[in-house]
């Protein structure tokens, strides 16, 4: 599924991207997720580590919401910063439009059915789950209930 792959991105992160399939999601976090061992953490910041993946895998057609942040303090610029970074860097990569859902609370089940954590070093903290894939797929369902987005 890998497309274009940026010569900026580290070899155990290209190794762990290689591993996904169409309809899986990845997580993009400031945040350590224990007991993973499908996570990868990286130097790189935010900014260029989300132009590697989503140069790298494309972000799915197949579900109305492939982007869902959450800012640990919403109210926090650098935070918002982030989010409004992933979503531009998303939309300009694939040349579509495309909203990042924002949930108000992190719930705990959508880390059961995430692929892949990706963790950067930032001084905020932020979650962004991001839905691959291309052509035929059923996207995995990330959450057990359905959750509140607001824009």
């Amino acid at each position: 599924m890998l497309r274009n792959i940026s010569s900026t991105v580290p070899s155990r992160l290209l190794t762990r991207l290689t591993t996904l399939t169409s309809g899986q999601w990845i997580a993009i976090t400031s945040r350590p997720v224990p007991n993973r061992a499908d996570s990868v953490t990286v130097d790189s910041p935010l900014e260029e580590t989300i132009s590697a993946i989503f140069t790298a895998l494309p972000v799915s057609d197949a579900t109305d919401t492939p982007l869902v942040g959450w800012l640990g303090d919403p109210a926090n610029d650098a935070g918002l910063d982030a989010f409004f970074t992933v979503q531009g860097l998303a939309r300009d990569i694939e040349r579509r439009p495309l909203e990042m859902g924002r949930l108000q609370d992190l719930p705990d089940d959508p880390w059961q059915n995430v692929a892949a954590v990706v963790t950067v070093p930032a001084a905020t903290e932020f979650v962004f789950f991001v839905c691959v894939g291309h052509g035929e797929q059923a996207p995995v369902t990330l959450f057990g209930a359905r959750q509140h987005l607001a824009a």
